[in-house]
C-alpha cells in the first residue's frame, strides 16, 4: 500500500501542474487574487478592530471618500440608516462612541468571508456578524445584534477601502423565509 501512494505522488503533481497550466488563471493571476483577498481580509478585521476600539478616526479610514453606510432589516431598506460621505462616517462613529456606545464594550464577531466578486480594482464581500454589548454592570456580554455584511470594496492608492457597507440585520419571525440577498447586489 506504501508503494501504491509514493507512485501517486507524480501522478497528482502532475495533475495539479495540468491544472494549473490550462485554468484560466495564471500563476500571477492566482499570486495577486491571494494578495488582494488577503488585504481586503486584513481591512475588514480592522473594521471590527477600530470600531470596537471606539477608534472614530481610525474607522473613518476605511472608507472612500465618498463612502456609504446602510441597514436593511427583513428585505427593506431602514429609513434613516444610510450615511453618506467619510466625514459623515466620522461624525456618526464619534457620536455612536462618545454617545449610545459610551457606557459599554462592543463587539464585531466576523466569520465566513466569502468573495462575491473580485477584479485588480473592485471586490464585493459577504460575512456574517454577531454583535456583542457589555456593560460594566453585565456579568457576560450580550448579543444586541447579528446580520450579513456585504462590502464593495475599491482598489485605491491607500488600499482597499470600503466604498459601501450594507448590514442585513437578522430578522425572524415564524413562517417568513430569508430573504434573497441576490436581489440586492
Amino acid at each position: 500500500m506504501t508503494i501504491l501512494k509514493s507512485s501517486q505522488a507524480p501522478c497528482n503533481l502532475l495533475f495539479a501542474l495540468l491544472l494549473i497550466a490550462f485554468s484560466n488563471n495564471s500563476l500571477a493571476d492566482i499570486e495577486s487574487d491571494i494578495i488582494n483577498k488577503l488585504a481586503i481580509g486584513e481591512q475588514l478585521a480592522q473594521y471590527s478592530y477600530r470600531w470596537d476600539g471606539k477608534d472614530s478616526t481610525g474607522f473613518t479610514e476605511l472608507f472612500t471618500e465618498d463612502g456609504i453606510m446602510e441597514r436593511w432589516l427583513a428585505g427593506s431598506f431602514v429609513e434613516g440608516s444610510r450615511v453618506e460621505g467619510r466625514a459623515a462616517i466620522g461624525e456618526y462613529a464619534r457620536q455612536s462612541h462618545q454617545g449610545r456606545l459610551a457606557d459599554r464594550q462592543t463587539r464585531h464577531h466576523f466569520s465566513a468571508l466569502v468573495f462575491l466578486e473580485l477584479t485588480e480594482e473592485n471586490a464585493v464581500t459577504e460575512n456574517m456578524a454577531l454583535i456583542t454589548h457589555q456593560r460594566a454592570q453585565d456579568r457576560a456580554a450580550f448579543i444586541s445584534g447579528g446580520g450579513i455584511y456585504r462590502n464593495y470594496w475599491e482598489k485605491t492608492d491607500d488600499g482597499w477601502l470600503i466604498g459601501k457597507r450594507v448590514l442585513f440585520s437578522d430578522s425572524f419571525s415564524p413562517g417568513s423565509s430569508r430573504p434573497d440577498f441576490r436581489l440586492f447586489r
